[in-house]
């Protein structure tokens, strides 16, 4: 700007010495008679100069590096083109602060997303603004051109800051001016949800995708938004995928949608695994990434650890007993609040012992192991010697027999006072403790108790050996070596070695040390916790040892080495932007991984994209709540939601909503679809094919409905377990159904889809779904902690099975044995389109075992006749019933006749009160009488009769 002569301005008295100001555009001069007193820069002014005017002449305010500056009278007449000149030159030094508050605002706020961490240097930005401007807005209006003094309005808007609102201003902003990259770079168009995940980049953001609703889109797309746009290079922006596969889709993806988006990629996005960026991390290091075999074959882990329990035990052969306690947690059956929690324990948890029985609990369990390894022969539950009932419904069995002898044996679940579960009447139970006593006298047979509160009380074996000397009987101990070998025989070891290497994994992947571990196995009442902690320290610390002899790594090192180095500041990542796909499902270690590389980076912003909804790999390591407590857990987020699927329809989002969404420690997201249908489209069908049950079968049947109307659709069956989808392809494609037909687990179906979809497998029980038998609880209390909700993980399995479907989603179950997830789908807010009468209720009300609270019965082929069988298994007191004669549904035993459960039938059949056989009517010299059918039988005749 080129300099002006300088303009002086003269005070108004002549006896004083005359004052003076001078002013270039650059400067301005206050001098006394000729002699400058002061000078200041026009250049840093941020207010204008005005002139207060008085009878005595003109006085000259302005401002300087926040001082007020006043000056004496001036002569009036020159100091109103003086003022004029002195602004003119304020408002282009103005004009050029207001360029670089501009161009800092447009950077903060307008070009980046406006991010928390920025949130102090845009309030200090408004706040210096608001200063200057608000006391002269006046003046500034005639001195800066309107477009300025507009820009200035827009941004103290949002003064005092409102960040929310200044984001809206920026999506706003940018929603239009990136409209035409958003309806090219996908096949379509991206909806408003996936645009403002594209966007939103404040320091931590979270993009909460539900089914089929596009976040891999999101996810290319932001990745060359932020190219496109110029705020990072390609190879600042790293995108970290669950596994090679969801990588080299994304590859594939950005390729190809940056030619749709016209976007130039000199170089490209680094895009990696977590395990592959931690190797690539310690190889810059100079580290050695030489992997060890116990990574890519699971099969060499678990033979390691196998050598290692067998080293273990050989050390000290009395440890065989310490693993036996291990692998079978003790069980206190007392601690169970109700009947039914303590009959879907003994339905979903296999108490097998040394010699191959299952038994009902625990303390059968020692008290069975006890006389094996001291090899007493016995029989579990046998007949006794005479058929009686002591209990309306089912005969007595004592629980143990010694064979050869008339030795029998009875736990009693009672504790000092003779208190008992609390579902159970302590006196009744008392009463058939004395009938049983009373029988054994009666029938001339040794009776040896035991009683649940000796076990409490630690003294359950020494009792039970001594009252088995008293009556004679002799012991032979096995050595510890001789039941290792057993074991082994019984491939026993085997599932020892896989429960022993799962908990090794968890340790890995939770990076647990001993005093983790014990406080796990504390919080989780793990019997003997802390000799469990050392035992698994210890295998860890050989594990360890193992692969520094091997000078090798395996995958969890990756991760946890990485961390190392990039804390140790060996490795400076230089990221402006992190992408995590898949994040509802990552583990401990993943996560501290990532804020290593947030602390150590350039401030980098990080979004994770996932759906709590789908998180199912808990058993990997996946730590769901920091999903579902990001901000607790790492930090305050901005939060999208993508919410409309064009996947599948309405009918499908209804009832998989639904049913996802009754968890209360999970995100609600309302979905809406693209395709839109009148009729509910979850079918539910019962596995019967005619009178038969036959699941495959009934599987087979929907694949040839649907090839019948559609012959190219794609057909995708699903279950639970493995073994299940072997039997469905065999029957399928022995059908010669192979083309487009697809078997998935729910696990493995995850991020597939098909036109229609088969589940099945819907069946009580730990093979059922949901599965009830919780993991080991030692591998439970190892794993991340879970929501409390029932069957959480479970519950989003069969999310995502039915959310794979486009068009319709079939669900095969057992009517008669109904999964507690089938019940509840029939309840009427699922709407879902009940095919088989069978699930009528009247008729599921047939087949309710009346003895246990979650049982169903199921027929049985038997070898000496059809009988039904309750679902519960060894959890039901009574587990079995008749079939009736008349209608073949289940017939309940009363005291002196069997029930039928059928309405329309209600037949009745006599049976004895005594031993509970068939009664005969018969005719005798004074007429018909019912005599028990058990008359004739030689050893056990019974003689009863009634009129």
């Amino acid at each position: 700007m080129n300099e002006i002569s300088s303009v002086q301005v003269n005070f108004l008295g002549k006896l004083f010495r005359k004052p003076s100001v001078n002013a270039t555009s650059d400067t301005l001069w206050l001098s006394l008679q000729g002699k400058e007193v002061a000078h200041y820069s026009i250049r840093s002014m941020r207010a204008f100069a005005h002139v207060d005017e008085s009878v005595l002449g003109s006085q000259l305010r302005f401002s300087s590096d926040g001082t007020e500056i006043k000056t004496g009278f001036l002569q009036k007449k020159v100091t109103a083109n003086f003022l004029e000149f002195i602004n003119r030159s304020v408002s282009e030094h103005i004009q050029d602060y207001l360029k670089a508050s501009f161009s800092e605002f447009d950077a903060l706020a307008i070009n980046h997303y406006p991010r928390d961490s920025w949130s102090e240097q845009i309030e200090s930005l408004l706040s210096e603004l608001h200063r200057h401007y608000v006391l002269q807005a006046d003046t500034w209006k005639k001195y800066l051109p309107a477009s300025v003094i507009e820009r200035i309005e827009m941004m103290l808007k949002f003064f005092p800051l409102d960040m929310a609102s200044l984001r809206e201003h920026h999506e706003s902003c940018q929603l239009r001016s990136r409209e035409a990259f958003f309806d090219v770079v996908e096949a379509n168009p991206l909806t408003v949800e996936q645009r403002l995940g594209v966007l939103r980049s404040n320091d931590r953001n979270m993009v909460l995708a539900a089914a089929g609703t596009g976040k891999t889109s999101v996810m290319v797309a932001k990745a060359l938004d932020l190219i496109d746009r110029k705020l990072a290079e390609p190879s600042e922006i790293l995108v970290l995928a669950y596994n090679k596969a969801a990588a080299n889709e994304l590859k594939e993806r950005l390729e190809s949608k940056a030619i749709n988006g016209s976007v130039t990629l000199a170089t490209k996005p680094y895009i990696s695994t977590f395990h592959a960026l931690g190797r690539q991390i310690l190889r810059d290091a100079g580290i050695s990434t030489q992997i060890s075999v116990f990574a890519e074959d699971n099969y060499k882990l678990k033979q390691w650890v196998t050598k290692w329990i067998y080293e273990y035990i050989s050390a000290d052969p009395a440890r065989v007993f310490d693993l036996i306690e291990l692998t079978t947690p003790p069980v206190d059956a007392l601690q169970f609040s109700t009947k039914s929690e303590y009959e879907k324990h003994l339905r979903d948890n296999e108490f097998r012992t040394l010699g191959g029985e299952k038994v009902r609990g625990y303390q059968e369990l020692l008290l069975a192991n006890f006389m094996h390894v001291n090899r007493i022969e016995y029989e579990y539950e046998s007949y006794y010697v005479t058929k009686r009932r002591l209990e309306i419904g089912f005969d007595y069995r004592p629980d143990f027999h010694i064979k050869d002898t008339d030795i029998y044996i009875e736990h009693y679940g009672t504790d000092r006072d003779g208190k008992t579960r609390p579902d159970i009447d302590a006196s009744n139970y008392g009463e058939i403790i004395e009938k049983k006593r009373a029988l054994h006298a009666e029938c001339g047979t040794t009776l040896i108790e035991t009683f649940h509160y000796e076990w409490q009380e630690k003294k359950l074996l020494s009792a039970f050996k001594a009252r088995l000397a008293a009556a004679g009987v002799s012991f032979d101990p096995m050595s510890p070596q001789e039941i290792f070998e057993k074991l082994n025989q019984q491939q026993e070891l085997g599932s020892w070695a896989e429960l022993m290497t799962k908990a090794l994994q968890s340790i890995r992947v939770e990076r647990l040390d001993k005093k983790g571990i014990f406080a796990r196995f504390t919080a989780a009442k793990i019997f003997n916790a802390e000799k469990y902690s050392n035992l698994l320290d210890e295998l860890h610390s050989g594990y360890i040892d193992e692969l520094k002899r091997q000078n090798a790594i395996d995958f969890d090192d990756m991760i946890i080495r990485a961390i190392d180095v990039i804390n140790t500041g060996a490795y400076v990542p230089q990221w402006k932007y992190v992408l995590l796909d898949e994040f509802q499902d990552i583990s401990a270690a993943r996560m501290e991984f990532i804020q290593g590389i947030l602390a150590k980076g350039p401030a980098p912003s990080l979004t994770i994209v996932g759906d709590d909804w789908q998180s199912i790999y808990r058993f990997s390591g996946g730590k769901l709540e920091l999903t579902t407590r990001f901000e607790d857990l790492v930090g305050h987020c901005t939060v999208t939601k993508l919410q409309k699927t064009f996947r599948y329809n309405n009918s499908i989002a209804k009832t998989a909503g639904t049913f996802i969404m009754q968890n209360p420690e999970q995100y609600k997201k309302e979905i809406d679809t693209h395709h839109k249908v009148e009729e509910p489209q979850v079918y539910l069908l019962d596995d019967k094919i005619g009178v038969q049950r036959s699941l495959c079968d009934k599987a087979l049947e929907v694949v040839k409905k649907i090839r019948q109307h559609e012959p190219t659709a794609s057909i995708a069956i699903i279950a639970r377990y493995n073994y299940l989808l072997a039997e469905a392809k065999q029957s399928v494609w022995g059908a010669e159904f192979k083309e487009n037909v697809f078997f998935w687990s729910f696990h493995k179906s995850k991020g597939l889809e098909a036109d229609y979809c088969i589940l099945i497998g819907f069946s009580q029980g730990k093979t059922g779904f949901p599965n009830e038998n919780r993991d080991d609880a030692v591998i439970e209390a190892l794993l991340p902690s879970l929501d409390t909700f029932p069957h959480s993980e479970e519950r989003r399995l069969l999310y995502v099975g039915i959310t794979r479907a486009r068009h319709k989603c079939y669900i095969i179950a057992d009517p008669t044995a109904p999964s507690d997830f089938v019940t509840e789908l029939l309840t009427p807010k699922y709407d879902l389109q009940i095919a088989s009468d069978t699930f009528k209720e009247r008729y599921r009300k047939m087949f309710k075992c009346p003895h246990c609270e979650p049982g169903y019965l199921r027929l049985v082929k038997g070898k000496f006749g059809d009988f039904y069988s309750c679902s519960t298994g060894l959890g039901c007191t009574v587990g079995k019933a008749r079939v009736c004669e008349k209608c073949t549904a289940p017939s309940f035993d009363m005291r002196s006749h069997s029930q039928c459960n059928n309405p329309a039938c209600d037949n009745k059949m006599k049976i004895c009160e005594k031993c509970g056989r068939p009664m005969k009517l018969r005719q005798g010299k004074f007429g018909e009488f019912w005599g028990c059918s058990g008359y004739g039988i030689k050893g056990d005749q019974c003689t009863h009769t009634s009129k």
